[in-house]
C-alpha cells in the first residue's frame, strides 16, 4: 500500500494569533474550509524542506523556530473523479513563528484570516485539524 506524507503548519504572528487559509471552492477536498499551510511531501524531498517549501508556495511568508507538534497515521481511501485508492497517510503538524502579517495566497486558497488559537478551534471544521489545534492549545505547544 502507497503512503503519502501530509504536513501543515500552525504559525502564529506577534500578535499571538494563527493564519488560517480558506480553501478555494474549486478545490477538491474541503473546498471553502479553513485550513493550515502545508501540503503533500514529494518524492525524495526532505520533510524540513517539504513544510518550508508548501508554507513559502501557500503565503509567500517565512517561518521560523518550526518543530513538529502532532503526528497521526491513518488508512484513508481518497477518490476523485478518474480514480479511488486507498493509501496509508501520515500526517505531520508543526507550530512556527512569523513576522510578517500579510500573506500572498496562492490559487489554493481564496482568504486568510489571522486569529487567536482559541477563537479557530471554532471555526474549522474539519475533525484532524481541530483535534490537533486543540491539543497545541492545551500543551501549550504554539510558540509565545
Amino acid at each position: 500500500m502507497r503512503t503519502t506524507v501530509v504536513q501543515k503548519a500552525i504559525l502564529k504572528n506577534p500578535s499571538g494569533e494563527i493564519l488560517l487559509l480558506r480553501r478555494s471552492k474549486t478545490d477538491t477536498r474541503r473546498p471553502l474550509q479553513w485550513d493550515f499551510p502545508g501540503g503533500l511531501l514529494d518524492e525524495g524531498e526532505d520533510l524540513e524542506a517539504c513544510i518550508n517549501r508548501e508554507i513559502k508556495e501557500e503565503t509567500g511568508l517565512f517561518a521560523a523556530d518550526l518543530y513538529p507538534v502532532f503526528s497521526k497515521t491513518e488508512v484513508r481511501t481518497w477518490q476523485d473523479q478518474e480514480t479511488k485508492r486507498t493509501e496509508n497517510v501520515v500526517f505531520i503538524f508543526y507550530s512556527g513563528k512569523v513576522e510578517a502579517n500579510e500573506p500572498k495566497l496562492s490559487l489554493e486558497h481564496d482568504k486568510f484570516l489571522w486569529i487567536k488559537p482559541a477563537e479557530a478551534v471554532g471555526e474549522i471544521e474539519y475533525y484532524l485539524h481541530k483535534e490537533v489545534l486543540t491539543h497545541a492549545i492545551e500543551n501549550k505547544l504554539i510558540p509565545g
